[in-house]
């Protein structure tokens, strides 16, 4: 062989070594960024297990979100926590709570709101088989989980829909979760409750009764995906793997049936005509796309402000932010046409 041919021979070989070294490399990196986002661990709370966080969870089941790289956790914390946790960067990364990361923003935290499921309440106010009518209530004692939030909100909604001024004519009493509240019905320590579904269904069984469906009176988002601005700032990738899993949640409800009740009665300890009936209600008021109508969220917005005595000039874009959302969709849309 000539000296030329050796020289050729070496070239290629140093070539082809460069080329195999350079994807390998490319390969551990690639590898190791796949690794690092299959790992990401990402903690959403939600201030009770109700059967309105049922995307959520119902989500993470069937892992939706870990398809997007991520090890979502669930965690049921008070809102104002949450809240608190999420915008201090420590801890709590997204919350489940619109409802309360909407009030917050207009008290002026630095909240943002993503997405909502629900465009109304899943709350009854029950009352004890010896109210006839909302005059019955009149001096006596309605249990609530809080003060502040969807429910109280609910609770004063259903009321007034009665003929009750909530302020004047009834005490409303902090009870804590439902079972504890079902719990002061039956002793009869309080006339009435403000229960979630499907508390209802189990109250009716034991012969309350139900006074009114506060999603008639009131119509005011509860849940979907929030966290703070600083996050959706910094974070947008991650913002965004997390709306694509709420996409996918959110589809998976309208489709599988079946399987969703199936699994709200295994979760929620129903049976499965009173799982049955919770899916209808639910199906019945989750929204299109993730998103509620403008005109709905500005309504919300003056009502919010005159319930926590905020007169600043505020618009629906400093506390909603939709963007992401759709983007997200169209990603989903782009990767399964």
């Amino acid at each position: 062989m000539t000296a030329l041919g050796v020289k050729q021979r070496s070239e290629t070989y140093h070539v082809k070594y460069r080329r195999v070294f350079v994807i390998s490399i490319l390969f551990v990196i690639a590898t190791l960024y796949a690794i690092a986002h299959a790992q990401e661990k990402v903690l959403i709370t939600h201030s009770s297990e109700s059967i309105s966080i049922t995307p959520l969870i119902y989500g993470i089941e069937k892992g939706f979100y870990r398809k997007e790289g991520m090890d979502l956790q669930f965690r049921v914390l008070r809102g104002e926590l949450a809240v608190s946790s999420i915008v201090s960067g420590k801890d709590v990364d997204y919350m489940y709570g619109a409802g309360t990361a909407f009030v917050a923003a207009v008290r002026g935290v630095p909240m943002k709101v993503l997405s909502h499921d629900f465009k109304s309440v899943f709350f009854y106010l029950m009352g004890s088989p010896r109210v006839q009518s909302g005059q019955d209530l009149k001096g006596k004692k309605v249990a609530v989980a809080s003060l502040a939030g969807t429910g109280a909100a609910a609770t004063r909604a259903s009321l007034k829909a009665l003929g009750i001024d909530p302020d004047r004519d009834v005490t409303l009493i902090v009870i804590g979760s439902a079972s504890v509240r079902m719990a002061a019905m039956e002793t009869g320590s309080v006339e009435a409750a403000i229960m979630p579904v499907p508390w209802n269904f189990r109250m009716k069984q034991k012969g309350f009764k139900e006074l009114i469906y506060a999603g008639k009176v009131m119509s005011q988002p509860l849940t979907g995906l929030a966290t703070s601005n600083e996050k959706v700032q910094k974070q947008p990738d991650q913002a965004r793997r997390m709306l694509r899993g709420f996409i996918r949640s959110m589809k998976a409800m309208k489709e599988d049936r079946r399987e969703v009740t199936e699994f709200i009665a295994k979760k929620f300890a129903l049976d499965p005509s009173t799982a049955e009936e919770t899916y209808k209600i639910m199906i019945q008021t989750l929204t299109a796309d993730g998103t509620i109508a403008e005109a709905d969220l500005r309504d919300l917005l003056e009502q919010t402000k005159q319930e926590v005595g905020v007169k600043k000039l505020m618009a629906v874009k400093d506390i909603v932010d939709y963007s992401l959302l759709r983007r997200a969709a169209k990603e989903i849309g782009a990767a399964n046409p």
